[in-house]
């Protein structure tokens, strides 16, 4: 039996709630006139990034939550290989990619608490309010966009098309 040559990084509900909300957020950056569609997709975005979070509370696979603690040291040791153009190659995220996870959900959750405190009474008039949800979807945008830009980049520098390993799951064996 010849070796494998690829290895299950992302498990299907991983990838469902990954491109769940790319598409949902997606959408709704692009249809941002807060009407009742914006608001609906907004909740279900919410409950997307809450069900991706319960399945890495109770999942064995590598979408687990222990492999999406971040840490400060290995995020400085991996920018200066990266720095170097050494970028150590890894199969679930990469140091980087571990705090850009945790920003798009933290993103979405407060967009989506911001997006329900507008259309409460007691917020009615409140720019303020208005004006989080405002910026919170352009820090978003700018995440969005440094996300792709990252995936780009680390296909090219690991010669592996990370794109397709989000469609399939798989990549290749170290």
């Amino acid at each position: 039996m010849p070796p494998r040559t690829h290895v299950l990084a992302w498990d299907i509900v991983t990838r469902l709630c990954h491109w769940a909300l790319a598409g949902l957020v997606i959408t709704n950056l692009v249809r941002d006139d807060g009407d009742y569609l914006h608001r609906v997709l907004g909740y279900v975005a919410v409950g997307v990034v809450l069900l991706r979070l319960t399945w890495a509370a109770l999942s064995r696979s590598r979408g687990r939550l222990a492999l999406l603690r971040p840490s400060i040291s290995q995020s400085i040791r991996y920018v200066r290989l990266l720095l170097e153009g050494r970028p150590p190659r890894s199969i679930d995220h990469d140091p980087l990619a571990i705090w850009m996870v945790w920003l798009v959900w933290l993103l979405v959750l407060l967009l989506g608490l911001s997006g329900w405190m507008s259309r409460l009474d007691a917020f009615w008039g409140d720019d303020d309010v208005h004006f989080a949800h405002a910026f919170l979807a352009d820090v978003l945008l700018i995440a969005v966009v440094v996300h792709v830009l990252a995936v780009a980049i680390m296909s090219l520098a690991w010669k592996e098309n990370l794109l397709r390993s989000m469609i399939t799951g798989r990549k290749r064996r170290d």
